[in-house]
């Protein structure tokens, strides 16, 4: 009998969640694979191998575009392998992402493994002006905090934010003026906004004011790479000050992810997460 896969899979916006029940029967080498597709622009297929009934269960991870003009970006995370990992996928060859030596339950020649799975998808776009981040002679706007300001071009803004583009394509005061006072922000805020706009690049750190300016302003592939950074990289026992923010800015997308991505929400955990979700909702 081969590795059988039992998979319950859950989906909310550019996540999804595959809780996987791997059950091993026998001695002989085996494998199985399941394909699957995340936010309608991967398709990504499970493959799982052992060798005999000693070796560790391999997981490995194939991902393509489901159009071959999409460039698309997978982050795959998952915490009950052997050693942990959160790794950009490669997305045109077989990665190895984990193996399990201890399984979870063992009897005779019967291994069962459990693995929460989590994979994140989003565009990449073509469109990366890294020659001219660093230009000053073409810069023609101006994004200001209290602090100080920092020189773009409006064709970046006009390309990542609808609205910037509306903004740029009218006679407001800003667009006369070439440049936008934007308040609560930090000018560090500002700088890691053109680091991703021209580098695609997001900071270590600074990614909630980051992700509230993206919301803003409606640059949904910032504001999507954010949200992912932040959920993976959160671990137990913090969800509770992540949950605080996204409620206290009505990021209902955070919410949902963040119940989706963490396991380790107990009961009480969970019914604040829903008393906190019907607050937003009022």
């Amino acid at each position: 009998m081969p590795i059988k896969i039992n998979v319950h899979e859950q989906n909310v916006g550019a996540f999804s969640k595959l809780r996987c029940l791997v059950s091993i029967f026998g001695i002989q080498c085996q494998e199985q694979t399941q394909d699957f597709v995340v936010n309608n622009l991967a398709k990504v297929r499970m493959h799982f191998r052992v060798q005999n009934q000693v070796s560790p269960l391999a997981c490995n991870i194939l991902a393509l575009p489901l159009e071959d003009k999409n460039k698309v970006k997978v982050i795959v995370s998952c915490q009950d392998t052997d050693v942990p990992f959160h790794s950009t996928v490669m997305l045109d060859k077989w990665t190895q992402f984990g193996s399990k030596q201890n399984c979870d339950i063992v009897v005779d020649k019967f291994r069962t493994c459990l693995l929460n799975v989590i994979i994140f998808a989003s565009k990449v776009d073509d469109f990366c002006p890294a020659k001219i981040y660093h230009d000053a002679d073409f810069t023609d706007f101006n994004l200001s905090a209290a602090e100080g300001s920092v020189a773009v071009h409006r064709v970046i803004l006009a390309a990542h934010s609808d609205v910037f583009r509306a903004m740029l394509s009218h006679e407001w005061k800003e667009t006369t003026e070439g440049r936008i006072e934007i308040e609560g922000v930090t000018l560090q805020t500002l700088r890691y906004l053109k680091q991703y706009m021209y580098l695609r690049k997001l900071p270590d750190d600074g990614l909630k004011p980051l992700l509230l300016l993206a919301s803003y302003y409606l640059i949904d592939d910032l504001k999507a790479d954010c949200l992912s950074r932040l959920v993976l990289n959160y671990k137990s026992g913090e969800w509770s000050s992540l949950l605080e923010f996204a409620v206290e800015n009505k990021l209902s997308e955070l919410i949902s992810a963040i119940m989706l991505v963490s396991s380790a929400v107990d009961l009480e955990d969970h019914q604040n997460v829903q008393v906190k979700k019907q607050k937003l909702a009022q």
